[in-house]
């Protein structure tokens, strides 16, 4: 099989890396290899070998603006070429990222890489595959051209065959061992990498240009160029003058910049000494769209008349332009309309037909037809891209470049392969400058991305200038131990550090080595406890066990939590002060840190004990609670168990039934789930201004004739593991109370003159209680021995006779309450209503009662009057009267949004709590809060407005009538 069997065997078309073997190819027939690059716009469906076309006479590359089919999208490049061994010539196209369909058609293959990395990194890595395909293309080929769709010579190639000549070099010995295993191959080849040192035309286009410069007007300013004479003897038109210019303009700045130099062996190509190099495509020789030609052909054959023969003589169609021999040789002939349509179309056009027969218009017709074929053949002799390349292909086929300059020369090779050993050698080249490199040409690679990646290194250099300034951000004031939260923060300060000064689209690469870098920072031996007290502060230690920790970690040392954090606290009844260490247990917090101090202090005082875990086994274990709090008992809803049947349990005097409880802070305010006989009683009901009005009926008696229900005993076998509140289990205790009632002594340990005295840590003014004033109503005497008999022994009747109706006696007992605060640096102070602190004149005059705070849910946290602390509800001061009444106490906390339970000091079937008469009682409240979900952690200091939602409800005062032992 000769070469011109293989080329229609193969139909001449082949795309890189080729399948064509070399023994497809018997012959010794040597071929000159010519390659096209550059850039396309749009309409051009990516082909920049029109003009290429043209002259071989046949289309021969592929065109599709949609989605070009020789495209590979991993590396959105494409090699096509074509052989013909007629001309014996091999053509090589390349289609890549500098054509703008490629660009298009790749945006939804490249989709994501724009989303993950952004533009300049794919757009780098596009560059990159173009350069790898063009050291293909410079190690293959005798002539490149350079195809642009403008006139003006693009710069940016300067600093791309710099990066090719630089990488060049750094791959012959490589390249030189891959080209040593294809048979038949020269030593020169191998040797210096190449074929020879190609030449570079330059085509260009005027599109863009003036259509004075465009026009073949005779009349233009002959250019004078030295050395240039043997080419240009006769008047140059403009658009010589032009491609002349250019030469010079490339050529000076190929030399500056040092691409070329006067040795065509030590650069990457050479130019042609007295042959040129720049080609401007006219308008006429770039590819029209057969729909656009025939359109436009018909519009003008369908014009006027007079028209016509103007239109037939300048119409000629350069991109179908044939090759006519005459005796002078080959030229390429010009066209009227009739053969434009038929070389382009294949049919003859019926309007140019009737024109034709018009017997009026032949004459004048066949004219303008021969004057326009005379002058076109002219022109083309002057500007043809057939004699432009023709002249460079047959000297390569016979004797070679030689674009050396100056007096030594370098060495000359030069090398036409066969079609077989080429074809063999380009696909090996084509694999080593384009497949998966191996370690030895990694190097190569990573120098190639280096240059070509302008961008990316600048980025790349700017990041890694940052990086050391954000570690270094990172470590400042770093303390030996850190929680995690700690690392975020001081993460965050570096990230900011980062993203002042680094640019491009290294920062993300750049970002992770800092998080990288600095979690390695954390986790070598600074990783702190993350473990939170029942305050929110961190243990102060470094990662560790407890002594009863179940983790299987050997390596981490045994200690026990600590915060370092100590506050300033009070005992139960308030008279002394003692430093807490912040806690991790509410054992400690609630009940362990006020069992010490009440040691010297409390534990002789008169108290009330609330009901706890008694064990009757020693093996007593904690009981399995349901973790959700959404079962929390429905408070205002109907008890399950009776409240008469609660009575039995309590351990004070029975509950006076009769009681009837109106006015401000009673009314309404009990409950069923706090026992108390507000809503059950009958009595008269009356208001009298900021005073609580009592009424006492003979019927009231009735109200406790309930069937007695059944209780459920506590048990003695399980614990309840954790506080006691509304959505406990019934029938589980807690170990220990985290409440504390206690009698400081008689009531006049109160003045009201003098305030609360012997108890520090209160803030000037604050340390007063409230007065509450309360009458009572009664009828019918006889039921209620008890009143009568103190009403008739002490003279507790009023004053004014004309409250005196029948049987009805009011009498008024007056009740001091004060609701306490402490502050974490231990500052004490009062509230007179829920939003104001209590503060009394200099001379110790209060103007407030306990109206508001008897009335009105309390905030379990407010600020301190000192503006750097936050205040937490602790204590409830209660001051009795001396009065056959008893008030009652039962406190209900809710420390956390809805539907978070209500803490309370006793099983929710309990009664009240009864305070003696004529008593100084203090309620101590639990330190910390923790539900079944965790611990209910206290607001941010710094924050002015407290939670609404954590509060002690209304409805914590009662009263209930003394019994007479009789």
């Amino acid at each position: 099989m000769n070469n011109m069997e293989a080329g229609a065997s193969h139909h001449g078309h082949f795309t890189l890396p080729t399948s064509w073997s070399p023994q497809d190819f018997t012959g010794k027939q040597r071929v000159v290899v010519v390659a096209i690059f550059g850039k396309s716009t749009m309409d051009s469906g990516g082909c920049k070998a029109t003009a290429l076309e043209l002259m071989v006479g046949r289309k021969i590359f592929q065109r599709n603006m949609i989605q070009p089919l020789s495209i590979d999208f991993d590396t959105m490049i494409g090699v096509e070429g074509y052989y013909n061994p007629v001309r014996r010539t091999i053509y090589l196209h390349l289609t890549g990222a500098y054509d703008t369909s490629t660009l298009i058609s790749s945006l939804e293959a490249m989709h994501q890489q724009l989303q993950d990395k952004g533009f300049l990194m794919a757009w780098s890595s596009l560059k990159l595959g173009y350069a790898r395909s063009l050291l293909v293309l410079f190690s293959v080929s005798h002539l490149l051209l350079l195809c642009h769709p403008t006139h003006v010579f693009d710069i940016s190639y300067i600093h791309l065959f710099r990066t090719l000549d630089a990488i060049r070099s750094k791959a012959q010995n490589c390249l030189a061992e891959v080209l040593r295993q294809v048979p038949g191959i020269s030593k020169d080849w191998v040797s210096f990498g190449r074929l020879c040192s190609p030449r570079v035309l330059f085509i260009f286009s005027s599109r863009l240009l003036p259509i004075q410069i465009t026009s073949h007007d005779n009349a233009s300013v002959q250019r004078t160029t030295v050395n240039r004479t043997s080419r240009n003897s006769t008047v140059p038109s403009p658009l010589r003058n032009l491609e002349l210019a250019l030469e010079d303009q490339i050529y000076r700045l190929l030399r500056k910049s040092r691409v070329i130099t006067n040795i065509s062996a030590n650069s990457l190509f050479a130019l042609p000494n007295n042959q040129a190099y720049v080609y401007i495509m006219e308008e006429n020789q770039e590819e029209i769209p057969a729909s656009s030609l025939i359109n436009n052909t018909l519009h003008k054959l369908c014009s006027s008349q007079d028209g016509i023969i103007s239109d037939l003589s300048q119409l000629t169609l350069g991109s179908s332009n044939k090759s006519i021999n005459t005796e002078g040789g080959s030229i390429r002939g010009g066209r009227g309309m009739g053969s434009v349509l038929s070389s382009r179309t294949g049919w003859e056009s019926p309007a140019s037909q009737s024109i034709l027969s018009d017997t009026s218009s032949a004459d004048a017709l066949s004219a303008s037809i021969l004057a326009g074929v005379a002058t076109e053949r002219k022109r083309n002799l002057e500007h043809s891209f057939n004699v432009f390349l023709q002249q460079h292909i047959d000297q390569a086929l016979g004797k070679g470049f030689d674009d050396n300059v100056g007096r030594h020369s370098g060495p000359i090779f030069f090398q036409v392969p066969r079609a077989g050993v080429w074809f063999d050698a380009v696909n090996r080249v084509y694999k080593f400058f384009m497949g998966e490199p191996s370690e030895k040409d990694t190097k190569i690679l990573g120098s190639l991305q280096n240059l070509v990646e302008t961008e990316v290194r600048f980025s790349d250099a700017r990041c890694a200038k940052a990086l050391p300034l954000a570690i270094s951000a990172y470590k400042d004031g770093l303390p030996p131990h850190y929680t995690q939260m700690h690392h975020q923060e001081k993460l965050d300060l570096a990230l900011n550090v980062l993203s002042a000064q680094a640019r491009g689209p290294m920062y993300e690469d750049y970002v992770t080595q800092l998080e990288e870098a600095c979690e390695r920072i954390w986790q070598d031996g600074r990783m702190g406890c993350e473990t939170l007290s029942l305050t929110g502060n961190t243990c102060k230690h470094p990662r560790h066990r407890t002594p009863n920790d179940p983790d299987d970690d050997s390596s981490l040392p045994v200690m026990t939590h600590n915060s370092g954090v100590v506050y300033i606290s009070f005992c139960n009844c308030g008279r002394r002060q003692g430093q807490r260490e912040d806690s991790f247990s509410v054992k400690t917090a609630n009940h362990t840190f006020y069992q010490q101090l009440a040691e010297s202090c409390c534990s002789r005082l008169e108290s009330l004990h609330f009901p706890t875990f008694k064990p009757s086994v020693t093996n007593a274990k904690a009981a399995k609670v349901d973790g959700s709090e959404d079962n929390e008992m429905e408070i205002e809803g109907p008890s399950a168990v009776s409240r008469d049947s609660r009575e039995q349990i309590d351990s004070g005097t029975p509950h006076s039934p009769g009681l009837s409880l109106v006015g401000t802070g009673l009314s309404g305010s009990m409950n069923n789930a706090t026992g108390t006989v507000a809503t059950r009683m009958t009595g008269e009901q009356s208001h009298m201004g900021s005073q609580v009005v009592i009424t006492l009926t003979k019927d009231d008696t009735k109200a406790i004739t309930k069937d007695r229900g059944i209780i459920r005993q506590a048990s003695t076998t399980e614990y309840l593991p954790g506080m006691l509140h509304t959505a406990s289990p019934p029938g589980l205790l807690p170990r220990w109370s985290s409440w504390s009632l206690c009698c400081l002594g008689p009531s006049s340990l109160y003045s009201h003159n003098a305030g609360i005295c012997e108890q520090p840590g209160f803030l000037p003014g604050t340390n007063f209680l409230l007065p509450w004033d309360v009458t009572i109503k009664i009828e019918d005497r006889d039921k209620w021995p008890a009143i009568a008999d103190t009403l008739g022994k002490k003279a507790l009747l009023l004053k004014n006779k004309k409250n005196r109706v029948g049987d009805i006696h009011e009498f008024s007992v007056k009740i001091f309450l004060g609701v306490e605060y402490e502050c974490v640096r231990g500052h004490r102070f009062m509230m007179a209503t829920p939003d104001r602190h209590l503060k009394a004149s200099p001379s110790g005059l209060v103007k407030d009662n306990a109206t508001k705070i008897a009335n009105a849910d309390m905030p379990l946290y407010f600020p301190c009057p000192c503006s750097r602390g936050g205040g937490q509800l602790m204590r409830l001061h209660v001051v009795t009267p001396k009065a056959p009444v008893n008030v009652t106490l039962s406190p209900q906390v809710q420390p956390g949004p809805d539907p978070c339970p209500r803490y309370i000091p006793q099983p929710c079937s309990s009664l009240p709590v009864k305070l003696s008469a004529s008593a100084y009682w203090v309620l101590r409240l639990p330190y910390v809060y923790v539900g079944d979900q965790g611990p209910h952690y206290p607001p941010d200091p710094r924050h002015q407005t407290p939670p609404s939602f954590a509060r002690l409800h209304k409805g914590c005062y009662g009263i209930s009538q003394v019994t007479l032992d009789r």
